[in-house]
């Protein structure tokens, strides 16, 4: 291959996407069984303005390029994003020197639709938020982020470039000539050797590790884990646009916030708690109780509404808790001692917002001085998302229904996912086939009753589509069967 990438997150798919806009063969490794299933699958999915972060900073930089992409990225893309603006709420006249200090910041980083307001014009854009001043921001966004994701990969892959899911990286030798060699190991046991010209390591929390393989340093990811709450969808209508608090001032995240997502339901959260366990993504009681108690000071009215689900996330930090820096500059850089072997660690929030500004300056930065990339006459930038029932008037779903009966047949009422939606989700151009991928792709299971209804008609429509068995069908990766035998 002329370049293997490492890590299926939103950073490594965006600069798969990137790559293929050239004549490179291209090959992307994840060791789950889809893309974004680590970082890019839980957050908060903010398209960040850029007042949070230092000037003079790759985040500030790629933040504020990635946030003028991600309008026409996200049309040519075919995935929902909304201008939404943004509060960053302070309780008192004590946050009004703070809040004052971000608006300085987000000019000097570059950002636009910045302005302090009062009391009267906070109640005026968010009826049921608190505060007694607020930094407004009028170009934030949300967004998607698994959706994003997949679509940056599946339109990656639509212009030539291969994935390689369910396996993971387990050695890297470098050879002469400036390559380097790979070898692989699949969930399914097998094993495999893959030599590249150029090698991106975009492995999220497995980055450190990753640069390992090939060269001893002295960078550290810290885990850092961000417990959120999901609202009923039926509570969206109480939340218009992302409400942050003044955050905590060891840094370790923006603070316990209210996000409305594209699918309607309102994010409570993240929390911030550094662990040595990376994959330990449990909920805790104790965090569950300090996310309702900060979530009703901003938003009083949501006290006695229903949770549907609580999940968690991983931040891959690079400071800890107790180093009192409060921040850390995402580090991209070419290998000293390997050229060829570019390294993303530490890519945590802006990431999401700064990805598609990440991928360009990897690929024409850092890549185009290396070797000659002609652009690839047939390279096509669009992508075609799943159409939802949910989205369209009675006379659209009965005009579809016409043409694709399986329009007419919904499988997940909360969600009012049709039967096509499961079909096209099916048979995604990555060819990822789990409970996880067809959620992600489709928003089935993810309503009020959390799959209890339409759980077992989608493993229904997976047998009938690929010949599988119920037993076999996993939730994601392996060992996550739903199921644990047969009654016949």
């Amino acid at each position: 291959f002329d370049l293997i990438i490492i890590g299926g997150g939103v950073v490594g798919c965006a600069i798969a996407r990137e790559a293929s806009k050239y004549r490179l063969k291209i090959l992307l490794i994840e060791k789950e069984p889809d893309v974004a299933e680590g970082i890019s699958k839980a957050n908060s999915g903010v398209l960040h303005a850029g007042f949070n972060v230092l000037p003079d900073s790759l985040k500030a930089r790629f933040n504020v390029e990635g946030l003028n992409i991600c309008p026409t990225l996200a049309e040519e893309l075919d995935v929902e994003y909304r201008i939404t603006k943004k509060l960053v709420v302070g309780k008192s006249d004590s946050d009004l020197p703070y809040l004052e200090n971000l608006l300085t910041r987000g000019k000097s980083n570059g950002c636009s639709g910045l302005s302090i307001i009062g009391e009267q014009q906070i109640r005026r854009l968010e009826p049921q938020a608190r505060g007694k001043w607020a930094l407004l921001s009028e170009t934030t966004g949300i967004i998607s982020p698994f959706q994003f994701t997949i679509a940056l990969a599946e339109n990656a892959a639509e212009n030539g470039v291969e994935f390689m899911l369910n396996t993971a990286v387990t050695g890297i030798n470098t050879l002469t000539g400036s390559s380097f060699r790979l070898t692989t190991a699949g969930s399914d046991g097998g094993t495999s050797t893959l030599d590249c010209r150029f090698l991106v390591n975009s492995a999220g929390m497995n980055a450190a590790s990753v640069k390992s393989m090939v060269e001893p340093h002295d960078t550290r990811v810290y885990p850092c884990r961000g417990e959120y709450y999901i609202t009923d969808k039926e509570d969206g209508k109480l939340l218009g646009m992302p409400v942050y608090p003044v955050p905590p001032a060891d840094g370790s995240g923006l603070g316990v916030h209210l996000t409305p997502t594209c699918n309607g339901n309102i994010l409570i959260g993240p929390s911030a708690d550094y662990l040595e366990d990376e994959e330990d993504l449990a909920n805790t009681a104790g965090v569950m109780a300090q996310l309702k108690k900060e979530a009703f000071e901003l938003m009083p009215e949501l006290e006695g509404h229903a949770f549907i689900r609580s999940y968690s996330g991983m931040r891959p930090k690079l400071f800890t808790k107790e180093s009192g820096t409060g921040f850390a500059d995402f580090i991209i850089e070419e290998s000293d001692n390997f050229p060829g072997m570019i390294n993303l660690m530490g890519i945590e929030s802006p990431g999401l917002t700064s990805a598609p500004a990440i991928a360009k300056y990897v690929v024409e930065e850092l890549l185009c001085p290396k070797t000659e990339l002609i652009p690839k006459l047939s390279y096509n930038p669009r992508r075609k998302g799943i159409k939802r029932s949910s989205h369209l008037t009675e006379a659209e779903r009965r005009a579809l229904a016409a043409k694709d009966p399986d329009y007419a047949e919904i499988i997940c009422r909360c969600e009012q996912v049709s039967r096509a939606e499961i079909l096209q989700a099916i048979h995604n151009p990555l060819g990822a086939l789990s409970l996880g991928a067809i959620k992600k792709r489709t928003y089935s299971m993810m309503g009020r009753c959390q799959s209890g209804f339409c759980l077992p008609r989608i493993i229904e429509i997976i047998c009938e589509e690929t010949g599988c068995s119920p037993a076999s069908i996993l939730q994601t990766g392996k060992g996550s069967g739903v199921l644990t035998g047969s009654l016949d």
